[in-house]
């Protein structure tokens, strides 16, 4: 996997990149209400927003490792 370093990357970290994935919205909905006093809504506009990114970050990762494992030699 020396040829692919992305891949490789994604493939050793996925699962905590796919945790920052889902928090980083959260955190940004919070600095929002916090700072520019946005409505509180905007919290639960980023908490679904982060599960669903998280959501689809992982899938996007499974099937990385999926398809390294089946197709690139080891």
């Amino acid at each position: 996997m020396e040829n692919y370093p992305a891949i490789a990357i994604l493939v050793k970290y996925g699962k905590a990149l796919a945790i920052g994935v889902a928090v980083l919205p959260v955190l940004a909905a919070l600095c929002a209400v916090a700072v520019l006093g946005a409505h509180w809504g905007v919290i639960v506009a980023g908490v679904v927003a982060g599960a669903l990114a998280g959501l689809l970050f992982k899938a996007l990762v499974e099937l990385t490792v999926i398809i390294t494992d089946m197709l690139l030699p080891r």
